[in-house]
């Protein structure tokens, strides 16, 4: 078939065409190829901001870097590392990557080296865009790392996850960058996303959803879960019995809150959960279609740039196509 720009869908991919459809557009149609020095310069230029990301974002993504880094020390050693070795890592990496970006050095150096990442490669908005990035909030970024990596090691589930057989561990890997689970629904991809998965002493099939947010609502423990939690929990359990055979009601979901302390919440499988995905996709599918030529999910050609709407709040200024989508001054602006 070729490498070439496939339809598929994600739990991220709706919730960006969600949020908004301009954005979508750039991200996953203008941006593609933008790797190569042939390239259109405004499609080089979008390729290059789709891989922008924000200090607090970034922050989250190295906590789980770690996170996969701490899991497979153990699966490879088995035992627990230091705390302290730990922090010291991710806090060597912190101040690599933070140098990296504010050298810009992404615009010269390749993500990849050979068929792995790049571990020192970011590329913060803050810095491509000469946004003011001040000391306090690289600091306050750092303590979250810290944070993350502490709950991590207060977390009754890094226990649990230590008395089962590694062998039965599913890490996710960071190292290269890729989606390590999908399948077809109705011939479309589908792409799982799994940080941990693992087998239970007690026979269950275990997923675990590293989440850093700052803090939970008090008395309320399902407030950090997202809008998207029963679908979330549907994909893992559609994929858990579809794909792997596993039995539905062995199947649990553990969401664990680093920067909360390490506080897990548990959810149990059940059909209710498939059915809410089932849904929930049939309509994601046809609404990400609709935006296709003919609603060819094969030819995955996008209709005119036009419709695409274009939102206009607070949040335009932090989205990665700032440039190419609000500035006026940007000179290979598309026409609608």
């Amino acid at each position: 078939m070729g490498f070439s720009n496939r339809f598929s869908w994600s739990l991220s991919r709706e919730g960006m065409f969600d949020e908004c459809t301009r954005r979508y557009y750039y991200h996953y149609y203008l941006s593609w190829g933008g790797w190569k020095t042939n390239a259109p310069r405004v499609v080089r230029e979008a390729f290059k901001l789709k891989r922008l990301v924000s200090l607090s974002l970034w922050r989250g993504q190295l906590v789980h870097y770690v996170t996969s880094k701490v899991l497979q020390s153990m699966k490879v050693k088995g035992r627990i590392p230091r705390k302290e070795d730990v922090i010291g890592y991710i806090l060597e990496r912190f101040q690599k990557q933070v140098d990296f970006s504010k050298a810009r050095r992404y615009l010269t150096e390749p993500k990849r080296k050979g068929k792995k990442l790049n571990i020192d490669w970011l590329a913060l908005l803050e810095h491509e865009y000469n946004r003011e990035l001040d000391a306090d909030r690289i600091e306050r970024a750092r303590q979250e790392c810290i944070q993350g990596i502490e709950g991590l090691f207060k977390s009754p589930i890094l226990s649990s996850i230590d008395e089962t057989d590694p062998g039965g561990w599913f890490i996710e890997d960071l190292d290269h960058a890729e989606f390590s689970q999908s399948f077809q629904f109705q011939g479309v991809t589908v792409y799982v996303k799994t940080d941990l998965m693992f087998r239970g002493r007690d026979g269950t099939f275990n997923i675990v959803d590293w989440k850093t947010y700052r803090a939970m609502e008090p008395g309320d423990r399902n407030q950090p879960f997202s809008r998207d939690a029963q679908v979330q929990l549907g994909i893992y359990s559609y994929y858990a019995v579809q794909v792997l055979q596993e039995s539905l009601d062995l199947i649990r979901l553990y969401e664990v809150n680093l920067l909360g302390g390490g506080k897990v919440i548990e959810y149990n499988a059940n059909k209710e959960s498939i059915e809410a995905f089932t849904g929930h996709i049939k309509t994601g599918i046809s609404k990400l279609a609709a935006t296709l030529r003919d609603g060819d999910t094969e030819r995955n050609e996008p209709l005119p740039l036009r419709s695409f709407s274009k939102i206009d709040n607070g949040r335009c200024r932090f989205c990665n196509f700032y440039r190419i989508c609000k500035d006026e001054n940007y000179p290979d602006k598309l026409s609608e």
